[in-house]
């Protein structure tokens, strides 16, 4: 005999369930990108890509950290992404090593990390 379980959940269980995997999200992508100068939006979503690969490489679920949204604008409909503190701080780190604000702060963590351990 075999047994099989299945469960299912409500759609108000899901929409729960998708607002508390939410909450953790404090910040946009945009806002990254102004505070580090980059200088085009190929260079945020570059950055927002990379983030997200190094979150997927350290098993770090995707979800709960990023969650792509969608803003009105001057030019239409525009998405951005809705990031939690941990993917926003990888985004600012994965511009272009030319960008001297991403250089910076690269730098200076390297630095802090220095004097903390040394």
């Amino acid at each position: 005999m075999q047994l099989t379980i299945q469960t299912h959940t409500s759609p108000l269980v899901d929409e729960f369930a998708e607002k508390m995997a939410t909450l953790n999200l404090i910040a946009y992508a945009s806002d990254a990108a102004t505070q580090m100068e980059f200088d085009s939006l190929e260079e945020l979503h570059e950055s927002v890509k990379r983030a997200m690969e190094l979150c997927m490489s350290a098993e770090i679920p995707i979800k709960g950290n990023f969650h792509r949204v969608y803003k009105s604008s001057a030019d239409g409909i525009v998405y951005d992404w809705k990031l939690s503190l941990l993917a926003y701080r990888l985004v600012c780190l994965s511009g272009k090593p030319s960008n001297p604000s991403v250089a910076r702060l690269i730098i200076q963590l390297i630095k802090n990390e220095h004097l903390n351990h040394f």
